[in-house]
């Protein structure tokens, strides 16, 4: 469900502060859908119900993307400087470990880990805190470049080292 006053009119976009969400307009869900191997799922407005709009919903893989000795070099490389030795936290309420913000690229990823027949997954490893929690996405380049020539003001295509 998107809560907002305004809703946006890109092509392509992340709602605010939701990392790893994408939305497409209708006529790239149609081209999305018929071109490549991903889930959808609607796109509700509070007052209005459902929209045109879908969200892609990427596959989260079974196996950590990332050693946790890689992240933990990560995130101090990135955040020593004002968290020192904290690497992350645990959620009070269900105990799920989330690392402090890293980006994809951060700390290596494992090509074993990344096997999925979906076009786009999601590791389930997670980052940040509370609401502003997220997964790292990655999209197989056809489609990661499809989006992009879709809406190319709001994206950019970053590869993505796999070992």
């Amino acid at each position: 469900m998107i809560q907002s006053a305004k809703f946006p009119s890109a092509e392509v976009w992340m709602p605010n502060w939701l990392f790893d969400v994408v939305c497409v307009s209708e006529r790239v869900a149609a081209e999305v859908s018929e071109r490549f191997v991903v889930d959808m799922g609607e796109v509700y407005k509070p007052r209005n119900g459902p929209t045109a709009t879908r969200q892609i919903l990427p596959r989260q893989t079974t196996q950590d993307w990332h050693r946790p000795a890689d992240l933990e070099r990560a995130v101090r490389a990135r955040h020593g400087q004002h968290y020192g030795e904290t690497t992350g936290s645990s959620c009070n309420q269900c105990g799920r470990w989330k690392w402090l913000p890293v980006s994809e690229n951060e700390a290596p990823i494992s090509g074993v880990a990344v096997a999925s027949a979906s076009d786009v997954i999601a590791s389930p490893e997670r980052f940040g805190s509370g609401l502003n929690s997220f997964r790292h996405v990655l999209f197989r380049r056809p489609l990661g470049e499809m989006l992009l020539a879709a809406s190319p003001r709001n994206w950019d295509l970053v590869e993505a080292v796999i070992q």
